[in-house]
């Protein structure tokens, strides 16, 4: 894994270097390793850091590479809250932008000098392919040679029906194309809008440590009042510092009713971003300068969680001949492990199990439990960490068996979900993407039903 090989290759260079003071060792190794990390967020080509590296040493820094279009950056990620009130406490005095959290997929696009245009996955997969039609948005929306880095949402919308935005699920039945030949735009069925709502690089300018509002211009400047239906600026509403108070009730009832009208407009929820203060562009970071509010964060759990599926049992009665429950597990970036949360069997249809029984076969099937699993489970069978699935619960709790957030809640239990059930697959993550143990704690902490944790036994 990148967290591993990345700092690994920054201590070779630091204890090979005649530049190294003995005395200083183990600042140079947390400092240049911090900066190829630093560095592959921006600039994910190995083929492009390596040599650099080795070429300046320990002198190397994460300013030395830059963006390149069609190189995707790593995304900046949100951390969740639990609603506006908690959102004014934690940016008290501070200007911030509420945005419409789209139910799309998270899309980076990219304009090269030469005016190809490049699409991308929140992972960094190219999707070009399957979305001809963003090719010619962008070509009619932002006319000329000009190269940039975007960051939007590609949404479903029903351009027959009042642009009525239309489900992820409904994205996801569009024909995928392949790596040589992009589908063809008169047989594409559900139309999408592009909204964007972040740029990263403009004219070959980096932007990443403007401040969010700063960057808003940069985005006005290419593409104008965009094209309704086509390409949109994700809608947003703007509270300033003076109204951004814990106690400003008129402040509170504004975000609240930006909440409700996102709900109505078949969205997830809303994004809440700092303009001003710490409001640059952090790849791969879990920020909390963005959060999250959605509907599911006000009743019961706090959120839903993206976790993979390690395990699972044979089923009995008439699930026989499948798999059920199956065994879910956050991921851990410090230890690098899978923890488990929960076993879930409810929310799938007998297609899916059928088709996870077709999955989960072959090499999939591990002959034995991994080290880096950890877990008081111990079901029929072990899986590789190949999918993510949204698992969405009544309240999270302390467990003996389950090990997500082992000592960060309880000294010896970790955290797991009460009465799970599966809601959809996340098709645009991998397994390392999935929600994390600090999302858990985070998510505990945030709810509603309050659980005293004393560290007994």
């Amino acid at each position: 894994m990148m967290r591993t090989v990345l700092p690994a290759l920054a201590q070779a260079i630091v204890f090979n270097s005649a530049d190294t003071e003995t005395g200083c060792l183990k600042d140079h190794l947390q400092r240049l390793s911090g900066a190829v990390v630093e560095a592959y967020n921006v600039l994910p080509n190995l083929d492009l850091l390596i040599p650099c590296l080795m070429k300046m040493g320990v002198k190397f820094s994460s300013s030395t590479l830059s963006m390149v279009p069609g190189i995707p950056i790593k995304p900046m990620l949100a951390k969740i809250t639990n609603g506006a009130s908690q959102v004014l406490k934690l940016f008290q005095n501070k200007a911030f932008t509420c945005e419409y959290k789209y139910d799309g997929q998270r899309a980076q696009i990219h304009r090269l000098p030469d005016g190809l245009i490049h699409v991308f996955s929140r992972n960094g997969d190219e999707t070009t392919s399957k979305f001809p039609d963003i090719i010619n948005i962008i070509k009619e929306t932002c006319p000329g040679v000009v190269t940039f880095v975007l960051d939007a949402e590609i949404v479903a919308i029903d351009r027959k029906n009042g642009l009525k935005l239309m489900s992820f699920q409904e994205l996801s039945s569009r024909e995928r194309g392949s790596k040589d030949s992009l589908i063809a735009v008169d047989k594409i069925k559900v139309d999408i809008c592009l909204f964007i709502f972040d740029i990263m690089l403009a004219n070959g300018d980096k932007l990443l440590d403007l401040p969010l509002r700063q960057r808003r211009k940069y985005l006005k400047n290419l593409f104008g009042d965009g094209k309704p239906g086509y390409l949109e600026y994700a809608r947003e509403m703007t509270v300033e510092a003076e109204d951004s108070d814990a106690n400003n009730e008129a402040t509170l009832n504004k975000m609240n009713n930006f909440l409700d009208d996102a709900l109505r407009s078949s969205c997830e929820g809303i994004m809440v971003k700092t303009l001003d203060v710490n409001a640059g562009y952090t790849p791969s970071k879990r920020s909390d300068t963005w959060l999250k509010v959605k509907k599911d964060y006000i009743e019961g759990l706090s959120d839903s969680l993206d976790l993979v599926p390690i395990g699972a049992w044979h089923g009995n009665g008439r699930k026989a001949g499948w798999f059920s429950p199956f065994l879910m597990a956050c991921y851990n970036p410090d230890t690098e492990e899978f923890q488990s949360v929960c076993r879930v069997m409810s929310g799938f249809t007998d297609a899916f199990y059928t088709q996870m029984k077709e999955f989960f076969s072959g090499d999939k099937i591990l002959s034995k439990k991994p080290p880096y699993y950890r877990t008081a489970e111990v079901p029929d069978m072990w899986f590789s960490p190949q999918l993510v699935w949204e698992i969405k619960g009544a309240d999270l709790t302390v467990s003996p068996v389950h090990h997500a957030a082992i000592g960060l809640i309880h000294p010896s239990r970790g955290i797991s979900i009460r009465f799970p059930r599966f809601i959809r697959s996340v098709l645009d993550r991998i397994p390392e993407e999935c929600s994390t143990s600090a999302d858990i704690v985070d998510m505990f902490h945030s709810q509603t039903r309050k659980m005293d944790v004393s560290g007994k036994e």
